[in-house]
């Protein structure tokens, strides 16, 4: 029998006759060809666990490649799928993949049992017990049982406050991950961890990261996301590429993206809503941003800095500078101009300034001089590249020519 040319799953379909993914609007989900090639395959043993062997095998037939370079079409695939699929494409740690969607006839294999759906049964059972088997799992269980190590948990208790004075801390942390990882290379939330250390050297002025930090950072937190990392991973991923300041590492619908991938997956945990709020701030969807800030601080009553921060730039940006002012005002000190790339003093300055606190503002840009390279607007503007939304990047650096900083 031939194949069929259209094959759905979820709210998407494989057009065969064109080659390519398609949302359901019809409209293309660019990936590579063999990214293409791999979900190919799992779109024809949709609700069937594939084995990585056999991926690489179907995918790069007489070529030896690497796990890598499967892990990299499963992140792609994994971006084109976007928030509205995160839960279509599952990861079964040490074995493979599988594709979850709309399987007809609703037939599913299960370890050392069969069960057959007979005809007739409504969509909300179907959905019902699609919603069991994906809980109690396929050819065994999806997630295996998570055990956090006592290294883990310490390398995680030094991460946990990404504090600029605390680089020791960071290579500590690194060498206990690096240790982890060479042990069990498919420990997602190790892979995650240890892309954060990565990224908290690009992150922190002092500490010097560059493209090479930033790459590896990426190549890590990736790897995650291929593995199964889950929210956490989307999450760090989102804001590598909406705050990386090398420009071709960003990527604002990327950065969406996994921010929406992270609160889908988990939405009442506060760290995917705030970085969420972040992205949706510097992309133009002000209210969406104060309403996801917001949710996430009533989650977290005692907030860390950095979202008082977001809030306060989602606050600027929706036109409430006062409101601003007072999130910026407890985070303003001696470090404001000396601790990570995303710091909050130019937009303290600009607050105070929208509100007509002029000789504040401007106290502030001139306690910058000697302290920032950052000297003049153009300097302000080139190093706040994942601020992609134009009409309040330039509201925001009118803001801080009214506080005295030069052209």
């Amino acid at each position: 029998m031939e194949a069929p040319q259209n094959i759905k799953v979820g709210g998407f379909v494989l057009n065969r006759a064109r080659g390519r993914l398609e949302d359901g609007t019809g409209a293309e989900c660019f990936l590579r060809p063999k990214s293409y090639r791999v979900l190919e395959i799992l779109f024809e043993r949709r609700g069937q666990l594939v084995s990585k062997d056999d991926l690489v095998s179907a995918a790069w037939p007489d070529v030896t490649v690497s796990d890598d370079s499967l892990a990299h079409c499963v992140s792609e695939i994994r971006r084109a799928l976007g928030a509205s699929g995160a839960e279509l494409l599952r990861t079964v740690p040490r074995r493979g993949y599988m594709l979850a969607g709309d399987v007809t006839p609703p037939e599913i294999l299960f370890r050392g049992r069969r069960l057959a759906w007979i005809g007739g049964l409504t969509m909300a059972i179907t959905a019902a017990i699609l919603a069991i088997w994906w809980g109690s799992g396929l050819e065994g269980p999806i997630s295996e049982p998570v055990t956090t190590s006592p290294a883990m948990l310490q390398a995680d208790v030094l991460l946990d406050a990404r504090d600029w004075q605390s680089r020791v801390d960071n290579q500590h942390a690194r060498m206990l991950l690096t240790e982890i990882v060479e042990s069990d290379p498919a420990n997602a939330e190790a892979w995650a961890s240890l892309g954060l250390t990565y990224w908290l050297e690009v992150q922190h002025l002092s500490w010097g990261g560059g493209r090479r930090e930033m790459a590896l950072a990426s190549e890590m937190v990736e790897r995650a996301t291929a593995l199964g990392g889950g929210a956490r991973a989307h999450r760090l991923l989102a804001e590598m590429r909406l705050l990386a300041p090398f420009p071709e590492m960003r990527s604002p619908v990327d950065a969406m993206a996994n921010a929406r991938a992270a609160a889908t997956i988990n939405p009442d945990e506060p760290d995917n809503l705030a970085v969420l709020a972040h992205v949706l701030a510097l992309t133009g969807y002000d209210s969406e941003a104060v309403q996801a800030i917001e949710r996430a601080m009533r989650l977290n009553p005692n907030p860390p800095d950095w979202y008082r921060h977001v809030a306060g730039m989602s606050y600027l940006i929706t036109g409430e500078p006062a409101r601003a002012a007072e999130a910026f005002g407890p985070l303003y000190g001696a470090g404001t101009f000396t601790g990570t790339r995303w710091w909050p003093g130019w937009l303290f300055a600009a607050s105070l300034a929208q509100t007509g606190r002029i000789k504040e503002a401007t106290a502030i840009v001139d306690a910058a001089a000697g302290r920032r390279p950052e000297q003049s607007i153009a300097a302000v503007q080139l190093s706040l590249g994942g601020w992609s939304d134009r009409t309040s990047l330039e509201r925001f650096l009118d803001s801080l020519r009214l506080a005295g900083l030069p052209d």
